[in-house]
């Protein structure tokens, strides 16, 4: 199964490029923050996804949040946190999944600038069960709310993820949860956003070894 993550920043820098790189990637799940989220949102997620060739699962506007697979979807959610003073309303785009019979757990989100805000909303990411994790942490690893959102499961990056054109810090993440093995991880560059796109390869624990990670 692959999963991919990426900030496509609104679709400000084009729909056309996002989905032809997505497409590129044959991924099964996708999870993007700084989805569109203001005039005609709806419509720009329907038609990305369907440029894509996935199903769009989360309906609700979620902060900007949502996730689009072509697994069959047993559940969805969309949440929107309490708006705090001054700050960009934060939320979570929430699947569960059906990987090979069992339910899989996918989650994103895109935390605060203000650090005492983000580790809120942190804490509200993990407060539901969850295996893929995808989040824009506006931080880096080892600070409060990476490693809250980290606990308990595993981090296979390395690699800087912004800003895209000369990446210096590494803000996303994509974590995984104990019932999945990571096969392969990279961090895809783009044009057609201000971050890099996170891919990671899984299995399932007790599941058949790929060959390899996917191209």
């Amino acid at each position: 199964m692959r999963v991919v993550s990426w900030n496509v920043r609104s679709l400000r820098d084009g729909r056309r490029g996002v989905a032809r790189q997505l497409r590129a990637l044959d991924a099964d799940v996708v999870v993007l923050q700084e989805a569109p989220r203001l005039l005609l949102w709806r419509l720009s997620r329907r038609l990305l996804a369907r440029q894509v060739g996935l199903r769009l699962v989360t309906r609700g506007r979620a902060a900007g949040n949502c996730v689009l697979t072509r697994l069959p979807v047993i559940s969805s959610s969309d949440r929107e946190l309490p708006r705090r003073s001054g700050l960009h309303r934060r939320g979570t785009a929430g699947a569960v999944l059906l990987l090979d019979g069992r339910p899989l757990h996918v989650a994103g989100s895109h935390l605060d600038l203000d650090p005492a805000a983000r580790l809120l909303t942190a804490a509200a990411v993990r407060a539901q069960p969850v295996d893929v994790l995808c989040v824009d942490v506006n931080d880096v690893p080892g600070s409060p709310a990476w490693r809250l959102l980290s606990d308990g499961l595993s981090d296979p990056g390395t690699a800087p993820t912004f800003p895209a054109a000369a990446p210096t810090r590494r803000i996303d993440a994509l974590l995984v949860g104990p019932a999945l093995r990571v096969v392969g991880f990279r961090v895809e560059g783009t044009c057609a956003s201000d971050h890099l796109l996170l891919v990671a390869d899984l299995a399932k624990v007790d599941g058949p070894t790929f060959e390899g990670a996917r191209p």
